[in-house]
């Protein structure tokens, strides 16, 4: 390829001299290009005029040799006409500057074109190359401006030039990953240090695997790379939320149950659902915390150490460098069986060398409740609906019921005209302001640094009382030698959090508008209204949240990582790395004696009345890491290769406690307790992990790209048959743009096609499902020693890994330097040796075991588009726009799925025994069923025709074309499938000297959505004792002929089992994200001391459209969020 040439000694408006190179070979100094032959390349040519400049260019194509000199010099030599038949180059050039004032002089494979008789009087040119953060860096490429010499620094980011003495020698310092530096040397007899800056546009050249960075440009596997800077464009706060939008395959599900609660940690997942994890006829017993084992997560690795989504959820994005989510076989293999679902690698921010440097951070957040999606009945309307429901018209019943219903009804009615219209959405909620603090001190020299961090999140949930507030602080070290570099960070974190006492929010979106909460005198009634005609007691919220009930935790989180690299030589070293991280939490919910629950349980005895439930937590893992890693380029050869060992233990044990019998809530801790009426449970879980790896990045010339890995696992989770198993990839790539012939095709600065295919795994299941297990028998206690132990778990000692084979292509496309960027993603990842249940015969004593049965299939595609529109000194306009489209298929199911499906028919099968059997919601909910050829969360329900105008019923159609008004569970089918054909983002970033601009939208399109709000607040609303929706009493079906969506409103006989009737096309775009953002003068602030301050204002969540109109946030809202920032640096 050719090498560009600029003009050296004219630079900066110096008259040009000439410039002549001697390369000498130097102990610690930049390796020079070897001579390839002795034997000189002979060469067959006829210039004709020819330019002394293409000459060289000609003699640069056909032969090895590199050529240096002065630009405006060379195009002082006359044109060429000479012809030459198998002429050694030497000779070429010899009879082209006969007669000239030039002549050259050859050194290895470098031709120094000359005036005669200059002297050349060498010179030593001494530096070191760092860093942003103060560290050296082993590798940088150091080169003569105009020139291919060069290599890399060593160990201790040093380099030696012998040069030719001259006014002004230029030197380019580059790095993967940082800005290209320039440095001017006219002072020889001083060391030049070269201070590399982070590119922030250039973040995508480095991969952080976790296991080592390796260059993007010869990576073969599929990853997308986030900075600092991006994360904070999209959220101030929530690291996850941010992710979404730049990687259309990173999906946060949306949690309709949760809404914004603080304390509920989000589900999320990379390219589709692999598992079957939590099924839906177990889904009561979920807790907001249970997402943390979600078989279908992906693995979250901070600064090279395994972490918890619970950690990444809170952390502050401020205290992070960069996050890379790893995708294919040959970004994720190395992380063997944990890595099927993906991985998303965390690097924080490290100190800076140099004098002490302060940065504070404040955001300050208002949250307001949304209740955007809740269309309820105001007081005058729900009465109305009752009176058209019939549920005052008493036709053919008593005397005295009548009478009831009517006075009823006119209490109902006065209050009403008294103004009664209690808005109870709002009884609960707030508008919370909430802050956030961060502070970070840095400093030290090239050899010892340090950084502390303090934070402090104060965050108030929009439900009255809810709240999750933490504090954190941190220490970290730089140790660095010759030799060694030593780098420590210790921190610990303190989190509490508290649940609303005042419930669930869907309790107040049943609450009746007609009803007051207080009596005359001011004070909260515990009982509402009694409805004499139904025999109701409703309960009052409001009072519940007025006693002693509460419901909070604590945890404690130490962390502590070593890590230490010895540089034997510049191009090898060896990594030995420690992790700990210990935590505690202690978790407290009381009853108070008054509240209404304890009724529900006891009834009149009250001496079981108030309870308290204590839960201890005990976590601790230790993860060490020792590798070996070997990084050169000969010649055109990039290797980078490397392996080690690696180990991993952790233990959890978890003991819980319940308390009955209190006499007051003032009186609350345990030994105000009458009783335990059970005995305290305890369990410990441990899990060992041993893994050896090794890998492989091999480039030639840049353009050829191999990447290859394995690991073998070994766990203590798995039977002791299959404790080990293999896991590997391979990667090929290619670099078109690097071709000699692409430079013709100037408007293509990059073209880069690469494949992957490996096999991954992961966990799916209790630590001790492999093993058989006992339970001892602790209801009775004997003086001879314990019982008898009861065989709880039977063992599989054939249990292993699922694994995951993955396969994926893609290329990458940059037009006009970048204007126009695409990259393109196909997959294809199938699911191997699933983990089910499989059914036993009774006659075993066990209904289940854990075994490998299962198949499931992920394909599909992602396509990322990027342009930077305008790019000048004041004006920066870039656009962004994503997709991602993943199908799922389910190949292959155990016996056990197959009896569930079995299950999920019997469950509809129930026979509806009173008219308060409607007020189960699980009875309408729509419900995931596991067959071969279907999706995993495609729902089952029957077809539906419709309303029948001729008497109101709902038609059904069986599989076999029947149409029938019975519905039958055996008939269920597919009838929707809840995952979206396509989901992504778009945005605009825009620039104008120091005012920023930046907003994302999210969408998807295509997936379907069971609109239970239709079910339960509309055709089924249960008018007679809860608030409904306002089309409760529309397209109601009332008389023959009514072509409607819902039957007659007075038809509440039975529930309405799934049906295709209420599955809708869910289509969603939201304003995710906005953020303004101004930085003040520079040169004004360094006048006071201070080196930046930056300003932000910005808005999440601003709006959302759907094509389905359901209720969202059922046991807790969703929120809007206005916010505004100050970064301050000193």
């Amino acid at each position: 390829m050719k090498k560009k040439k600029s003009n050296l000694s004219a630079k900066r408006g110096r008259v040009g001299t000439l410039l002549m190179l001697v390369i000498l070979l130097q102990s610690f100094g930049i390796g020079v290009s070897r001579a390839q032959s002795n034997d000189e390349p002979r060469l067959t040519v006829e210039f004709n005029e020819t330019p002394f400049i293409d000459v060289i260019n000609y003699i640069k194509r056909h032969t090895k040799f590199d050529f240096l000199y002065n630009n405006e010099e060379v195009q002082k030599i006359p044109a060429v006409t000479h012809s030459f038949k198998s002429v050694p180059a030497s000779q070429v050039l010899q009879a082209c500057l006969e007669g000239t004032e030039y002549t050259f002089r050859l050194f290895q494979n470098m031709i120094v074109i000359q005036k005669r008789q200059k002297t050349l009087e060498p010179v030593s040119v001494r530096g070191k190359v760092l860093d942003e953060k103060g560290m050296t860096l082993p590798g940088a490429t150091v080169i003569v401006k105009g020139t291919s010499i060069g290599g890399s620094t060593n160990d201790q980011g040093m380099f030696v030039f012998s040069l030719p003495k001259m006014d002004t020698i230029y030197l380019l310092v580059s790095f993967v990953g940082m800005e290209t530096q320039e440095v001017a040397i006219t002072n020889f007899t001083r060391e030049v240090v070269v201070r590399m800056k982070f590119d922030t546009k250039e973040v995508e050249e480095v991969v952080v695997t976790g296991y080592g960075n390796v260059r993007k440009t010869s990576f073969t596997g599929n990853s997308v790379t986030v900075s600092r800077d991006e994360l904070l464009k999209v959220s101030k706060t929530n690291v996850m939320k941010a992710l979404e939008v730049y990687d259309p395959s990173f999906r946060v599900k949306t949690n309709n149950q949760w809404g914004s609660d603080p304390n509920a940690l989000p589900e999320m997942q990379i390219r589709g659902q692999s598992s079957i994890g939590v099924k839906d006829l177990d889904r009561n017993t979920l807790s907001k915390s249970a997402l943390e084992n979600n078989p279908n997560l992906p693995i979250f690795i901070m600064d090279n150490f395994e972490t918890t989504i619970q950690k990444v959820y809170d952390m502050d994005p401020n205290r992070i460098e960069s996050i890379t989510i790893l995708k294919d076989a040959a970004a994720t293999a190395l992380y063997g069986s944990r890595a099927a679902n993906g991985v998303v690698v965390i690097t924080t921010v490290a100190p800076k060398s140099g004098e002490v440097r302060v940065t504070y951070n404040m955001v300050g957040t208002i949250s307001m409740p949304n209740l955007n999606d809740y269309n309820l009945m105001n007081a005058r309307q729900k009465l109305e609906a009752e009176v058209a429901s019939g549920m005052y018209d008493g036709e053919g019943e008593d005397f005295w019921i009548q009478k009831m219903r009517i006075e009823e009804y006119q209490g109902k009615l006065k209050n009403v005209r008294e103004g009664v219209n209690t808005y109870w959405l709002a009884k609960p909620l707030r508008t919370e302001f909430n802050h956030k603090h961060s502070l970070y001190l840095e400093g030290g020299n090239e050899e010892f640094r340090y950084g502390i961090d303090l934070g402090c999140n104060n965050e108030n949930g929009v439900m009255k009382g809810s709240y999750r507030d933490r504090i954190d602080a941190g220490f970290s070290i730089y140790y660095t030698t010759s030799k060694v570099q030593v780098s420590n960070y210790i921190s610990y974190g303190v989190t509490k959090e508290k649940e609303s006492p005042y419930g669930e929010f869907s309790q107040y979106t049943k609450m009746l508008p007609y009803e007051r909460y207080k009596d005359d005198d001011g004070k909260m009634l515990r009982i509402l209204q009694w409805s004499r005609v139904l025999d109701f007691e409703p309960y009052n919220p409001l009072y519940e949240a007025d006693l002693g009930n509460f419901d909070k935790g604590q945890t404690n989180v130490l962390v502590e990582n070593l890590s230490v690299n010895w540089f034997i030589k510049p191009t090898f070293w060896v990594k030995g790395e420690l992790g700990i991280s210990h935590s505690t939490g202690k978790r407290e919910a009381f009853i108070d004696p008054l509240s209404v629950k304890n009724n529900l349980e006891y009834g009149d005895d009250r001496t079981n009345v108030g309870s308290l439930t204590l839960t201890n937590t005990e976590y601790t893992s230790w993860e060490g890491k020792l590798a070996i890693s070997y990084n050169e380029s000969i010649n055109n050869h990039n290797i980078n290769v490397g392996g080690g060992l690696e180990v991993k233990t952790t233990r959890r044990r978890t003991n819980t406690g319940t308390y009955k019998g209190f006499q007051s809530a003032e009186f609350s801790s345990p030994e105000f307790a009458r009783s335990m009426p059970y005995k305290p449970s305890f369990q410990e879980v441990q899990t060992r992990l041993f893994g050896m790896f090794a890998r492989l990045n091999y480039s030639y010339q840049d353009i050829y790209l191999l990447d290859a890995s394995l690991r073998i696992d070994g766990s203590s989770e798995f039977g002791s048959d299959k404790r080990y198993a293999p896991f590997f990839s391979g990667g090929l790539g290619l670099n078109i743009h690097k071709y000699d012939f692409m430079e013709k095709y100037g408007f293509i600065n990059h073209l880069k096609v690469r494949g992957s295919f490996g096999q991954t795994g992961k966990v799916n299941f209790a630590p001790y499902a492999a093993v058989p297990t006992h339970e001892i028998d602790i209801d009775e206690w004997y003086i001879s020693g314990p019982a008898a132990s009861l065989m709880t778990t039977r063992g599989n000692r054939d249990l292993k890994w699922e694994k995951t084979n993955k396969f994926d292509v893609g290329f990458e496309l940059g037009l006009l330097k970048n204007l126009l960027y695409l990259e393109f993603s196909w997959y294809n990842e199938i699911t191997n040796g699933l983990i089910t249940d499989v059914t036993l015969p009774s006659s075993t004593g066990f209904k289940t075991y854990k075994s490998n049965m299962g198949k499931v299939e992920n394909k599909g595609f992602e396509i990322q588009f990027r342009s930077d529109l305008l790019s000048t000194a004041d004006w920066y306009v870039a656009v962004f726009a994503n997709l991602a489209h993943n199908t799922n298929k389910i190949k292959k199911i155990s016996d056990a799925l197959k009896a569930y499906n079995d299950a999920v028919n019997e469950y509809y099968n129930q026979e509806i025994e009173s008219l308060w059997d409607k007020d189960n919601p699980n009875l309408n909910r729509v419900m995931t069923k596991y067959e071969e050829g279907q999706s995993l969360s495609a729902k089952y329900g029957l077809k539906s025709l419709g309303i029948d105008p001729a008497n109101g019923q709902e038609l059904y159609v069986y599989r076999d074309g029947t149409v029938s008004y019975d519905w039958s569970a055996t008939e269920m089918r597919n009838i929707g499938d809840e995952m979206p054909w396509g989901t992504g983002s778009f945005g605009v970033n825009l620039r104008w000297k120091n005012i920023t601009f930046s907003t994302s939208f999210l969408y998807e399109f295509g997936g379907d959505f069971y609109n239970e709000t239709l079910i339960d607040k509309v055709e089924n609303a249960k008018i007679e004792e809860y608030n409904v929706d306002r089309r409760a009493m529309s397209q109601r079906w009332k008389k023959f002929g009514d072509v409607v969506m819902y039957k007659d409103i007075k038809d509440n006989t039975q529930t309405t089992d799934p049906t295709s009737r209420f599955m809708q096309r869910n289509n969603v775009l939201s304003w995710n994200s906005m953020t303004i953002g101004y930085e003040l003068d520079r040169e004004m602030l360094k006048r006071i001391g201070i080196e930046n301050i930056r300003i932000e204002v910005g808005t999440n969540d601003l709006w959302r459209l759907s094509t389905v109109k359901a209720e969202r946030g059922l046991s807790y809202p969703y929120a809007n969020s206005v916010n505004f920032s100050v970064n301050v640096r000193f």
